[in-house]
């Protein structure tokens, strides 16, 4: 039996769970780009959200242990870079929530950028 290249099957095959895909590329020469980190849905004003995240880790940096203020900071550098990658954000985001979970208006200014950003990829 042969095969020919169009019958060949490169897809994703998941069973069960949940998944949230931004970007993919799947098969020979695949390519996915990211998008934009601040394109999200009109009415949400991510700079502003992350502007107020900003504010609350300084606010509350004393609350938070020390390995959610090294996050912070990666975040934050991350963040001044001018073209960040939004899945990196997303996983700073996502473990600096787990790290802040206990301050609770870290965690909740935490949830609304990641929120914001999920909703942008």
């Amino acid at each position: 039996m042969t095969t020919s290249d169009n019958s060949i099957n490169f897809g994703v095959q998941q069973s069960g769970g949940v998944s949230q895909v931004g970007n993919q590329a799947v098969g020979p020469g695949a390519h996915a780009v990211g998008g934009s980190l601040w394109a999200t849905a009109p009415g949400v004003d991510v700079p502003a959200l992350v502007a107020q995240l900003v504010q609350t880790l300084d606010r509350h940096r004393d609350e938070l242990p020390e390995q959610a203020r090294a996050v912070a900071a990666e975040l934050r550098a991350h963040l001044a870079q001018p073209d960040p990658h939004p899945a990196r954000v997303t996983a700073l985001l996502q473990r600096l929530a787990a790290l802040a979970a206990p301050v609770a208006p870290v965690a909740s200014a935490v949830t609304e950028v990641l929120r914001a950003v999920q909703q942008a990829t």
